[in-house]
């Protein structure tokens, strides 16, 4: 991972960490970071910008959301980017930021935003981040920064490995039909589910069937076990077919090896998301 990336993120997790928050980080880097210990991290796509969710608990004490945007556009100098206010920001030409948030009660909500500070801090509404908060990772920096870093202690907190998995597959659904339909979008969304759903261990497993069993009735659990069902149960439907056209895809083998490596997470996600009774 860019070391210019890991600085930008620790500058942001000290100036949370300051006021008691760690900054909970999705997108390619948050999976970086659930997952840079894995033996294959390497697998991992780089990206040049970090995803930021705000939690609910993290922004309902008025007093506490006020200080989270006076860090990010006071302290730290983010701009809105033009065309994109309040929802996405950058810095220095090549350092961009990008604000998430659950779908959260008592603020208002203009489409797919949720303002959070009226004029000057808002969250793009992921409504399958409902349970973004149960099973959070907490990520100590100082193993990624460089040698000569100063700093230490430095935390930030990732989604658990299902939760993941949730917000990649409806990224997918999202951008793989209608007016939003991405190819480019859908290919890295699917490419993210199948690190995820190889990288990920028993434990996370296990600890994904007791989640899924808490909140099976959830409309979201329901919607992720229909998109995994329509796009995701062969490697001929549209989510496997999205990562065999990657020329990032293990580019040194042939067709028949790579369609052995996505049949292997195929079986993984569908026995994922197959929720046994008794888990509770």
């Amino acid at each position: 991972m860019d070391s210019r990336l890991i600085e930008q993120l620790a500058e942001l997790a000290e100036s949370f960490n300051r006021i008691g928050l760690k900054p909970v980080i999705c997108g390619g880097l948050g999976i970086y970071l659930c997952f840079y210990k894995a033996q294959a991290r390497d697998m991992i796509r780089v990206t040049n910008d970090i995803d930021l969710m705000l939690t609910e608990s993290q922004v309902l004490e008025q007093a506490r959301c006020k200080a989270i945007a006076e860090i990010i556009t006071g302290e730290l100098r983010y701009v809105v980017r033009e065309g994109r206010e309040h929802l996405h920001f950058m810095k220095d030409d090549d350092k961009y930021l990008d604000i998430l948030a659950p779908p959260i009660k008592g603020f208002k909500r203009d489409d797919i935003r949720i303002k959070l500070v009226s004029s000057k801090l808002h969250g793009r509404v992921t409504e399958e981040a409902c349970f973004i908060e149960e099973d959070l990772r907490t990520v100590s920096l100082d193993e990624l920064l460089l040698e000569n870093e100063t700093r230490y202690g430095l935390e930030v907190q990732v989604p658990s490995p299902t939760n993941f998995l949730l917000l990649k597959l409806f990224a997918f659904n999202d951008r793989d039909e209608g007016e939003r339909h991405n190819p480019e979008r859908t290919q890295a969304h699917a490419s993210d589910v199948y690190r995820i759903i190889i990288l990920a261990s028993r434990a996370d497993y296990m600890e994904g069937q007791l989640f899924l069993s808490r909140h099976e009735d959830s409309d979201i659990i329901q919607m992720a076990q229909s998109i995994v069902r329509n796009k995701f149960h062969a490697i001929e439907r549209t989510g496997w077919r999205r990562v065999l056209e990657s020329s990032d895809f293990y580019a040194d083998l042939n067709r028949r090896e790579k369609e052995a490596r996505l049949d292997e997470a195929m079986n993984r996600l569908l026995r994922w998301f197959d929720i046994k009774p008794g888990w509770q």
